[in-house]
């Protein structure tokens, strides 16, 4: 399951995600698009799967992950075949920020984190960690090889690529996941029942988890205790998380929409600027692993770590002129975001754990939609105007300084009213 988490999550929003940047420069040229424009395009792509992430969340709940995947993996083949058929900014509009946002937000995010938070406990991290290294690695391969593709046909031809790959995501989903470890007579972490449900050995406050695991509350993850969401919603440390969450994606939006114009205004050409954004996604690679730390300290102060990592890179990003900077750069700007990635599904694992986690998780996801979509479209604003992202940089910075502060002092909270239980933390 792991291995199937890696690919539909990989292969499913890489080449979608990460294409639009490469492709930013043709599309400009031939459909006579401003950067406002695309950054409005990604911003509205990243708003629609984060606003229908709730209903993802509620699908899942309802059909189970499989299901879920290939329906939208379907949907998102078809919009990205109309983006490749484009003649207009309304039809680009269409087919990558509407049909294909769907599609994405059915098949990858919130799928991709509830496998992991479904099948494992013990080593919950870790698994997390490998599955969403998917994105990194073909991110990694598929930026440098957008932009080959660009130099020798067109843009056209990359879309219809990411059309194949979407069909490939649905054939996966149908012939490979399986819902819950109970499908296949399983427990998670494949472990006996002692074990699987038994009390966590990291000692990190799973303690209520279990025995919401032994009572049978969550002994298949396909439901949750009445009002777990609602309670969830209500605590000060779901908002807190969000609030990190945001602190690490906005800036990632910004500079997969932006980031090879803001290259190329520092003098460097496409191929070279595609280049370099394909290291920072594969550096992410190392951070999204790194994330297993989680398993073993505090997740939160993980989360605040890396963000304050990213805050330093962002701000030297900011004058990037030469490779010596912008590689090193970007490298800093991945890993960070990889390590904060991963640790943000741990840390809403560890709030709220398999009772709430899809629930929050798909409300977690639209909030992000709708606060990320913001970020693209102001930054292109800003640079129409100014010539220059230097303010948007800065200003992300600043974000991240705040997130990493939020989250490091947050807990995890009591439980106990999802047991009937004493009050524990945790």
């Amino acid at each position: 399951m792991v291995g199937v988490g890696f690919l539909i999550y990989g292969l499913g929003i890489a080449p979608a995600y990460y294409g639009l940047g490469i492709f930013a420069s043709s599309l400009i040229a031939d459909l006579e698009l401003t950067r406002q424009q695309i950054g409005q395009m990604f911003g509205a792509f990243t708003f629609t799967y984060g606003l229908v992430s709730p209903l993802a969340a509620a699908a899942i709940r309802r059909w189970g992950i499989r299901a879920t995947v290939t329906a939208g993996a379907l949907c998102a083949a078809s919009g990205f075949w109309v983006v490749s058929e484009a003649t207009s900014a309304a039809e680009l509009y269409l087919g990558y920020s509407l049909v294909g946002g769907i599609g994405i937000g059915f098949s990858t995010l919130l799928p991709a984190q509830t496998i992991p938070i479904f099948w494992f406990r013990k080593y919950r991290a870790r698994a997390t960690a490998l599955i969403l290294s998917g994105a990194a690695i073909v991110g990694f391969l598929w930026q440098p090889a957008a932009g080959l593709v660009v130099e020798s046909w067109d843009w056209r031809v990359g879309w219809q690529i990411v059309t194949g790959i979407s069909l490939l995501v649905a054939a996966i989903a149908v012939l490979f996941i399986r819902n819950q470890p109970s499908d296949m007579g399983q427990r998670r972490d494949g472990l006996p029942p002692a074990e699987a449900d038994g009390p966590d050995p990291a000692g990190r406050g799973h303690q209520v988890e279990a025995r919401l695991a032994v009572s049978g509350a969550e002994a298949t993850g396909a439901s949750a205790p009445k009002g777990a969401l609602m309670w969830a919603l209500r605590t000060p440390q779901f908002w807190i998380a969000t609030f990190a969450t945001a602190a690490n994606t906005v800036p990632w939006r910004v500079v997969s929409a932006h980031g090879g114009l803001h290259l190329e205004d520092l003098g460097f050409t496409t191929l070279a600027a595609s280049a370099i954004l394909g290291v920072r996604v594969g550096a992410s690679l190392f951070g999204r692993l790194s994330g297993s730390l989680g398993d073993f300290m505090s997740p939160t102060r993980v989360l605040a770590l890396a963000l304050l990592v990213n805050a330093v890179a962002l701000s030297v990003f900011v004058s990037a002129s030469s490779a010596v900077v912008a590689y090193p750069c970007v490298v800093a700007i991945g890993v960070a975001y990889g390590l904060a990635y991963t640790s943000e599904v741990v840390v809403f694992g560890l709030f709220f754990g398999r009772a709430a986690f899809v629930g929050t998780t798909g409300v977690r996801i639209g909030l992000i939609g709708v606060i990320g979509a913001l970020g693209p479209v102001l930054a292109g604003a800003a640079a129409d105007r100014t010539g220059s992202y230097a303010g948007t940089l800065w200003t992300l910075a600043a974000l991240a300084v705040l997130g990493a502060a939020s989250i490091w002092f947050c807990r995890p909270p009591d439980r106990s009213l999802l047991t009937g239980g004493p009050k524990t933390e945790g």
